[in-house]
Order: structure tokens, then sequence, then C-alpha cells
């Protein structure tokens, strides 16, 4: 397994918006959602930050950093790429494979996790959010950040089902399948004349695939011939789709996790889940699948 930023960058510049927020010193939307939510004093952990963290130890924040890179790593990958270096910080534990729990090794501990544009690229999303509540602790709350897939580059992908991912639970697996890097590469769209990966809800602007057919014809091959690990999104969601996921897993009862608040930004939506046998879930299936029919 790894931690993954393939769209980092992408869900960082989103145009006019973006440059006013930097110019005037307003944090996004993102990082309001975020930060509303933790405090500096408590412990916290921060898993995937790379150069874009939510929760800077710079900043005094009590946090633990999980990477797939160590920091000087993460230096090398990100120079020439145009981020700031400087926002890398020391990275307390590399995580590259295995329960996530194991190798943070600290169950109970974290009053808050951060995970940014990380869900959507982890092989076991279910393990993923049993590691998780495990490492939190009983009052705890895991924070969310997901690319809708309606307004960034899986924008002409399917929406994951339950069943996908059951599937992959049951797999244990490790890696995106073939079919799935295949889709990605095949798929994947930029939009308007800027090309962006991310966009807002009232950006146009004409479609044009990122990739050609050659390109994701040689990645289904390279992913059925090699161990190596192929970096892709491995499931979309909406606001209401990843709600019934949620809904279902705790049906299910593989997680206690509930969303018990979310909002939506530019290209991207947020949802902090707490162990909380109090969250009332939606229980009208039809209608949940009707919202996710219409787009929400």
């Amino acid at each position: 397994m790894r931690l993954w930023r393939l769209a980092a960058e992408a869900h960082t510049r989103l145009g006019i918006r973006g440059l006013l927020r930097r110019a005037t010193g307003r944090p996004s939307v993102r990082t309001q959602f975020v930060r509303s939510r933790i405090d500096r004093e408590s412990r916290g952990l921060e898993i995937g930050p790379s150069h874009s963290p939510l929760a800077p130890k710079q900043d005094g924040y009590h946090v633990d950093v999980v990477d797939h890179l160590d920091a000087a790593g993460l230096r090398e990958k990100y120079r020439g790429h145009g981020v700031d270096l400087n926002r890398i910080e020391p990275v307390d534990v590399v995580w590259q494979g295995g329960s996530l729990a194991k190798a943070v090794g600290k169950p109970g501990c974290y009053r808050w996790i951060i995970a940014s544009h990380v869900i959507e690229h982890i092989p076991d999303v279910v393990r993923f959010l049993q590691d998780c509540e495990g490492l939190l602790d009983p009052s705890g709350v895991l924070l969310l950040v997901v690319p809708d897939k309606r307004r960034c580059f899986d924008h002409f992908q399917s929406i994951t089902s339950t069943g996908a991912l059951l599937d992959a639970y049951h797999a244990r697996s490790e890696k995106p399948s073939p079919g799935r890097v295949f889709d990605h590469f095949a798929n994947a769209v930029s939009r308007g004349r800027t090309e962006s990966l991310a966009w807002s809800s009232f950006r146009g602007g004409r479609f044009r695939l990122k990739h050609d057919f050659a390109d994701a014809h040689h990645a289904w091959v390279q992913a059925q011939g090699t161990d190596r690990y192929i970096d892709v999104h491995n499931w979309r969601f909406t606001p209401a789709s990843f709600q019934l996921l949620i809904n279902d897993l705790r049906q299910l009862g593989l997680i206690r996790l509930a969303i018990t608040s979310r909002s939506v930004g530019p290209g991207e939506f947020y949802a902090a889940l707490s162990v909380d046998a109090t969250v009332e879930q939606p229980n009208d299936r039809i209608e949940s699948l009707r919202r996710i029919s219409e787009g929400q």
C-alpha cells in the first residue's frame, strides 16, 4: 500500500477563489472545516499530508505525521514541482503497506485524525476505517477530505458501491486491480481552457481526456505483470453516495463510525466521523439511491 498525492495539486489550485484566499490570507473551506473540529493541545494524527498539512507542527499542533516516505524522500519527490518544500514536516511513521493501526502502534491515543485526499486511493477502505477507529480515543473524530467525483477528473467514472468495498475487504486488497488501473487512465478528464483536474460547481468548459488509450493499455498490462504499486483513484464518491456507504458499513457491523457533520467545497466534500451511537442515520434507502442517481 502507499499514501498518495496524485491529485494534491489539482485540489489546491482552484482558480480565482484560491488566488483571492491566498492574497487575503483567508483560510480555505477545507481548512476551516478541519481546524474548527480540532485543537492544538490534544494529540492528533495526520495521514499523508505531504506538502499540504492541515494541522502543521510548525503552527503548534500536537500531531504525529504518517506518510509513504520520510521528509527527505518527500522533498526529493516534489523538488521541481512548484510546491513549497518548507511545508513538508518531519514524518513520524513511514507507512507503505499492511495495517495502519500496527504501523502507528498507538491504539486509542488520538483525539483527532485527518486524512485529506487519501481514502479514494486506499485499496481496502473498510480496514482503513477500522484502523482509524481503533487509533481514536472514545471521543475522537476522523476528519476526511474527499474529492467529489462530479467535479474532478473522475467525472465520467462509476460511483463506488458498498459491494465493491466489501469485495476489496474480503480479498484483503493491497493494491488496485488491473481493471481499476485501466479505468483510471482510460477515463480521467480535465475541464476548461486551463485543463483543470478539479473545479467548482459553476465551472464549465470542454472535457478532455488526460491520457490516450495506449497509456491505459500500457498501465493495464503493467498492473497484471508486476508487484509495483500503481497509484490511482481506486474509489469515487459523491456526498450522498459516501453517506450511504458509511451507513451500510455501520449497519453491517464492520465499523462503529458515523458521520456527525459534513460540508462541501470546490471540487471536494468534507466529513467528520465519530463513534457515536446517538447519531441517527437515514434509513430510507430508496431516497438515498434516488439522491445518488440524481447526482447529489
